[in-house]
């Protein structure tokens, strides 16, 4: 498996894999270097995150096909499911939720626990926020959204769970804690996600910041309102890994 990993100087008692966004197209692991290093620190555990194939060289599902490897590795080389958390941000945290659909299906041991940050869970982009949104989100459009669906899936419909997780029956899945901008386009596949989980009968934890553009919990360290998400991220890996608490 390629990628970084972040290591809390203290020993990690918990891992995380991180699925880097960037619309299935874009983005590489070290473009995620820093919000490792935050999650890693606040929350004591090993983050790890992994390379996976790109769109439109390599359409869906590979990236689902690639997260599933990259967490069985962990899990092959030491890691516990239940110490192990998936995370990912916008098109990554889609991705996550679909790695942890894969496994269920497949019979796996499921993770502790999903974080999302401005989940990309709907390529048909039908959330009613894609409508009142639009006005002032600066960062993400409908538009933009749907090329690069077509990007990833091809001929795939747009509505495949693995690819949409938020049309997947979401019972059976770990808890969820989902952090999305209140002025963003995105903001009802969260919604749907936490709404879907919560149903399933899962905890399900949805946190809206008001005002907050696209990933805005990536901004830690210039933002205080991300530093402060990204807390809440560290305080709920703690309590579904037991990893350590670092100074």
């Amino acid at each position: 498996m390629h990628g970084i990993a972040a290591v809390p100087e203290t020993g990690p008692a918990g891992s995380v894999l991180y699925l880097f966004g960037g619309g299935y197209v874009l983005g590489t692991p070290a473009s995620r270097r820093k919000t490792a290093g935050h999650v890693a620190h606040a929350s004591g555990a090993r983050v790890v995150v992994p390379e996976y194939r790109l769109a439109p060289e390599h359409p869906f599902p590979a990236a689902v096909h690639d997260a599933v490897a990259a967490y069985r590795y962990l899990l092959a080389s030491g890691a516990s499911a239940d110490g192990t958390v998936v995370m990912g941000d916008s098109s990554g945290g889609g991705l996550a939720v679909a790695t942890a659909l894969m496994l269920c299906d497949d019979g796996d041991a499921l993770p502790a626990g999903v974080v999302t940050m401005s989940a990309w869970a709907d390529l048909a982009c039908t959330g009613t926020s894609m409508d009142t949104s639009a006005g002032v989100d600066i960062m993400v459009t409908r538009e933009g959204l749907l090329e690069l669906a077509r990007w990833y899936l091809g001929e795939q419909a747009e509505t495949d769970p693995l690819a949409s997780p938020v049309y997947a029956d979401l019972a059976g899945l770990p808890p969820l804690l989902a952090f999305v901008g209140g002025d963003e386009v995105l903001l009802d596949d969260s919604i749907r996600l936490v709404r879907g989980v919560g149903e399933g009968g899962a905890d399900a934890t949805l946190f809206v910041g008001g005002g907050m553009q696209h990933v805005w919990p990536t901004w830690a360290g210039a933002l205080p309102e991300a530093d402060a998400a990204i807390d809440l991220v560290g305080d709920w890996i703690r309590g579904r890994t037991g990893a350590a608490v670092t100074t």
